[in-house]
């Protein structure tokens, strides 16, 4: 004989109904949060498969048809640019950046002896040796080192996991799209093609963006008599890819190589900073993210710190193109398609443009 079944009362099944969204959405989170290594992976090879079909449109653009040659010229193109800046930073500059790590500690201890000069300067030091305590450099570089292959099998594997994807995406493209109510799939499709359209525009804005400032920072070294001026320009060229966080970064080599090889060049090499970053701000930035994706500032920032909290150095790199997805998800999820609003009204954050 069967028990009584449980029903619930028609006034509580909204309630209830809403509780088991709350609790799949929470059990959501936390696969992400602890597969957050693996989802970074994978969005990386999202990203690799985007730069490699913009690069075989460029083909396509000047003549190249077939469809399968553009994709293995565009393939091949980006593998070639990401052998040869590997190259030159282990090979062509490899002895520079030995150098600059070996003499790392030197560096470090005439930073401290130039801010010791100022009570806010001999402040900063002891705040950052407080933050510092209970590790050293040695230690420090001694993870990374240990840390390197890694991250090389982790490039490797995004390398072919965006090698898979970008050969058909239309597998990818119907599986989001059968997981999406049927209602709804039109808005999808809609907003995946926003998301492609702005992370296309993205990263073509940052290939470009990273080219010239590793000649603006490589020649203004150089004009401050920095050593090392070209390995260190291309290393700040690379560091753009991740934005606030990696310039800041990538500076902070070479203003310890211009301490420590005296006051006149650390001044000029300040100086040479503040001119590039003038350049970028005004005229680079505005003059290539003119078909982007405009997000706030501080936005920007908080999300990097997040995102590197949450998912690590995987989550630093990715964050910006992580955001850039997730804010036109937003736009065309929630905004437009839930809530209604007349996002045509507002200043679009992607211009479109035939492609």
């Amino acid at each position: 004989m069967k028990g009584p079944i449980f029903r619930p009362r028609p006034e509580d099944q909204a309630f209830l109904r809403r509780l088991a969204y709350l609790v799949a959405i929470a059990a959501l989170l936390i696969v992400f949060w602890r597969a957050g290594h693996l989802l970074m992976l994978a969005f990386g090879s999202l990203l690799g498969a985007a730069a490699f079909r913009a690069t075989a449109s460029l083909y396509r653009r000047i003549g190249v048809r077939h469809r399968g040659i553009s994709l293995a010229l565009g393939i091949a193109t980006c593998l070639g640019v990401l052998g040869l800046m590997a190259y030159l930073l282990t090979v062509q500059f490899g002895t520079q950046l030995a150098g600059m790590i070996d003499d790392l500690p030197q560096t470090i201890d005439a930073i401290e002896a130039a801010l010791s000069r100022t009570p806010v300067g001999e402040a900063v030091v002891r705040a950052a040796q407080a933050a510092l305590a209970g590790s050293t450099i040695a230690d420090r570089l001694g993870d990374l080192a240990a840390g390197a292959g890694e991250v090389a099998l982790n490039f490797l594997i995004v390398l072919i996991g965006a090698m898979f994807i970008a050969v058909d995406t239309g597998p990818y493209r119907r599986g989001i799209l059968l997981l999406t109510p049927p209602g709804a799939r039109p808005a999808m499709q809609r907003a995946i093609g926003e998301m492609s359209l702005a992370l296309r525009l993205w990263l073509k804005a940052k290939i470009l963006t990273m080219s010239v400032m590793a000649v603006l920072i490589g020649f203004s070294l150089w004009a401050a008599g920095v050593d090392n001026y070209i390995a260190l320009g291309l290393l700040g060229g690379i560091s753009e890819f991740v934005p606030y966080v990696g310039p800041a970064l990538a500076m902070l080599p070479a203003i310890g190589i211009a301490a420590a090889e005296g006051g006149d060049v650390l001044a000029y090499a300040l100086i040479g900073f503040v001119v590039v970053r003038v350049i970028e701000a005004w005229l680079l930035t505005p003059l290539v993210n003119r078909e982007v994706v405009n997000i706030p500032p501080a936005l920007t920032l908080f999300a990097i710190l997040g995102a590197g909290a949450v998912f690590g150095v995987y989550g630093l790199f990715f964050a910006g193109a992580l955001l850039v997805v997730l804010f036109v998800g937003v736009r065309e999820l929630y905004l437009r398609d839930t809530l209604g609003e007349d996002v045509e009204g507002v200043p679009r954050p992607v211009k479109r443009r035939a492609e």
